[in-house]
């Protein structure tokens, strides 16, 4: 039958679905809906509109509350939400069967910690193109369908696509209870304040790692060349990835059992493409070609320890 379910976002999944009801804080009496916890929202939907709906980031608080819902006490769930920009913030109480299910389902979607453990764990789930793009958006965040196609070097979008839907999110379901990635058509990034349009995004707040590990890198300048000496264990150069940002560059490893990824400041902007590295004795050695500066270099070589915190 025609508009049975609401109308869904692109890429937006369905969590939970059940009938029950919903009640506004300001208002009286409880309304009977059907209710859908998706991957971007909380939605209370009766045939054929949308009666209330609320994105799954503007959720802060889950508390139970004792109601009368159908001439019976029952526990209910109040969320808390925050208010944006044309719209305000307020508290909403929603009862259905299950409601533990349901709170816990909306804490994954909301509160969930992605951690580096958790992304390792995840990682070595998955094959190689799973493992670059999860371990891209944990990096960035959010990527547009056409980036994760060229990340894994996939023959269309279609093939990125499914890697995501057939593999990731269902995976990530069985170990965290709930989809790791998330389509969204709009989207402020909240590290930047970017709106972010038509992407992918990773679900849940990214752990800030700690800094105790260190890495002891050293970095020295000899004329027209960067030569790093960096410490690695279990790698191979064919393991390595190098991300060049001017005068940093971003050393990674993704291969199981062996995750290295150190971010180093560089004295010299260097050129992407023109560089060698080896591997002896468990000791990384690159050398990078500086770009061509208008002024002379400093004569002979100089050393600087670094002491780099791993990403």
């Amino acid at each position: 039958m025609a508009n049975e379910r609401p109308a869904f976002l692109p890429g937006e999944e369905v969590v939970l679905e059940a009938q029950g009801g919903y009640k506004e804080r300001h208002r009286r009496g409880w309304q009977p809906v059907q209710l859908f916890l998706t991957t971007q929202r909380l939605i209370c939907y009766l045939r054929p509109q949308i009666k209330f709906q609320i994105a799954i980031g503007r959720i802060r608080k889950l508390t139970y509350e004792r109601h009368y819902y159908v001439l019976k006490a029952r526990d209910s769930l109040c969320i808390t939400y925050e208010a944006t920009k044309g719209s305000r913030g307020g508290r909403v109480l929603v009862i259905t069967n299950r409601m533990s299910e349901w709170k816990e389902k909306i804490r994954q979607l909301c509160f969930l910690k992605i951690d580096l453990e958790t992304i390792q764990r995840m990682a070595d789930q998955l094959d190689a193109d799973g493992r670059e793009i999860v371990w891209h958006l944990w990096e960035n965040r959010h990527a547009r369908i056409n980036r994760l196609a060229d990340l894994i070097q996939a023959p269309d979008h279609l093939h990125a696509l499914s890697v995501i839907t057939e593999t990731i999110n269902p995976i990530s379901e069985k170990m965290l209870g709930c989809p790791m990635l998330s389509f969204e058509r709009n989207r402020i990034d909240p590290e930047t304040g970017e709106a972010i349009a038509f992407s992918w995004w990773m679900i849940g707040q990214k752990t800030p790692l700690l800094s105790s590990e260190e890495r002891l890198v050293d970095i020295f300048e000899e004329g027209e060349t960067i030569r790093v000496i960096m410490e690695v264990r279990g790698v191979d150069p064919s393991d390595l990835k190098l991300d060049f940002n001017g005068d940093q560059v971003l050393v990674r490893c993704h291969k199981l059992g062996a995750s290295l990824r150190v971010k180093l400041d560089l004295p010299h902007e260097v050129t992407p493409h023109d560089y060698n590295m080896n591997i002896r004795n468990d000791f990384l050695e690159m050398r990078l070609t500086k770009v061509q500066r208008p002024r002379s270099e400093v004569q002979g070589p100089t050393s600087n320890d670094h002491r780099m915190t791993t990403e």
